[in-house]
């Protein structure tokens, strides 16, 4: 569900003037957030073949796992992402994150219920979890976007919300430039399960906006797993290429 600054939002980008996030061209019919029908109708929302662990994008239909769940197995079941992760939804999300647009929920959440309405397995879950921000992360953004989608998902499924059930006590540095082997060290020791007893043999759906290396869901699937969690998936909005 919307909330009012939302609400409002929505009803200004219906009534007023607005440009595209993405082409920067005037909008003259608004479905309610600035991303204009066309470009809209260019994201990208059939992801493959895509690898049959981690979801990331493959370049041929022979192979069903990349290089990287050849390797080495990440700790969640399986992970996916809605619509891959470049212009217009880059600047979408972009726009949702840094620019405070978040009248782009409306868009999002349209993807999300489309796929999870052709995806029911994601149904047999116990609750849903948002990745957690540091505190000082989410005092300088002042939401977390990843949890601002899980709402509205949680009651899309009709399964509990846990926002509350781990935290994130450790402040990483931003993962863009750095290697696999300094990512997984730059999580190390993030996350923490507040309530073990609320994880245990849950199946859990983590949610995020985007999908890159995986290290971070795949650091907080590790504590989820040590926890006692039975089952993991995790679905984004956009996965990186």
């Amino acid at each position: 569900m919307l909330n009012r600054q939302e609400i409002g939002e929505g009803l200004l980008s219906f009534f007023f003037p607005q440009y595209c996030v993405n082409c920067k061209k005037y909008i003259a019919e608004s479905a309610g957030y600035p991303l204009c029908k066309k470009c809209e109708e260019m994201i990208r929302k059939d992801i493959s073949p895509c690898c049959l662990v981690c979801g990331r994008p493959l370049l041929s239909n022979r192979q069903t796992l990349c290089r990287r769940c050849r390797e080495k197995p990440f700790s969640f079941d399986f992970a996916r992402a809605v619509t891959l992760y470049e212009p217009p939804i880059k600047n979408a999300i972009h726009a949702f994150k840094y620019r405070k647009i978040l009248s782009l929920k409306i868009l999002f959440m349209h993807l999300f219920f489309e796929y999870l309405s052709s995806n029911p397995f994601y149904h047999d879950i116990d609750g849903v979890l948002p990745v957690p921000l540091h505190p000082s992360r989410l005092r300088e953004r002042e939401f977390n976007q990843a949890e601002i989608l899980a709402q509205d998902i949680s009651k899309f499924l009709q399964k509990p919300l846990m926002h509350k059930a781990v935290t994130r006590k450790k402040k990483t540095l931003p993962q863009v430039g750095l290697s696999m082997k300094e990512r997984r060290l730059n999580l190390q020791g993030a996350f923490q399960v507040e309530d073990e007893k609320f994880i245990a043999k849950k199946k859990i759906l983590i949610i995020d906006d985007v999908l890159t290396s995986r290290s971070t869901v795949d650091s907080l699937a590790m504590v989820l797993r040590g926890a006692g969690s039975q089952t993991i998936f995790v679905l984004a909005l956009a996965t990186g290429k």
